[in-house]
């Protein structure tokens, strides 16, 4: 397959995953069928067999994609900033506002990813990896500001989960209505609870907001 082939064949593939995304936030995984995906894409429904096998392959490749770009942009942000409170406030910062901008992509995974979990659901080993790969960066910088003495001892992996779950909790009450406060302000909470709670018994964490800054 030459260079323009395989870029318009790639072209295709994107078309058909964002219209997916669209048809699954909208009816959900249970209600969608290959059909309304190809009607969303206006394409014929051979067309969508051409690059995917099933409806399941379809949303899984969906929410891979947007999975990995959300992993690119949280190391990109931390990898720009040097303390651990910046780079755990980058962290939250990008979910907030992949939030915003791609709300489909979260209604994917409030309906139906987590419930194939609990269901016991097989999924693919790249799922899982790509599901774990921001907990194994948040660990691994816990793990270094430990070893530097700039945090207290706790278990890496076990803070790591308690900040993806709490991130997780406040993008959730968000993207359902259920938050009266700004994004700015639900991230400023959160940064003052886990400087605080991580901080040394002998050092006061450093003010996290700008001076006079209140929500």
């Amino acid at each position: 397959m030459n260079n323009r082939r395989k870029e318009g064949a790639e072209m295709r593939r994107s078309a058909l995953l964002q219209a997916a995304r669209c048809v699954f936030a909208q009816r959900g995984f249970a209600e969608t069928n290959v059909e309304d995906i190809a009607a969303k894409a206006g394409v014929a429904k051979g067309t969508v067999y051409l690059y995917f096998n099933s409806k399941e392959q379809i949303y899984l490749a969906a929410f891979l994609e947007d999975a990995r770009h959300l992993n690119r942009l949280t190391r990109e942000r931390m990898d720009a900033v040097q303390s651990w409170q910046d780079k755990l406030r980058a962290y939250i910062e990008v979910r907030m506002e992949y939030l915003e901008s791609h709300q489909e992509f979260l209604r994917i995974y409030l309906a139906e990813i987590r419930s194939m979990m609990l269901r016991g659901a097989r999924l693919c080993s790249e799922f899982v990896h790509v599901a774990c790969e921001s907990e194994m960066v948040l660990a691994q910088m816990f793990a270094a500001a430990i070893a530097k003495g700039e945090i207290r001892k706790v278990d890496p992996e076990l803070a790591a989960v308690a900040v993806v779950d709490l991130t997780r909790g406040l993008m959730e009450r968000r993207l359902l209505g259920w938050c009266a406060s700004e994004a700015g302000c639900d991230v400023q909470f959160e940064l003052d609870l886990l400087y605080h709670s991580l901080a040394p018994a002998c050092q006061e964490p450093r003010p996290s907001g700008s001076p006079g800054q209140a929500c």
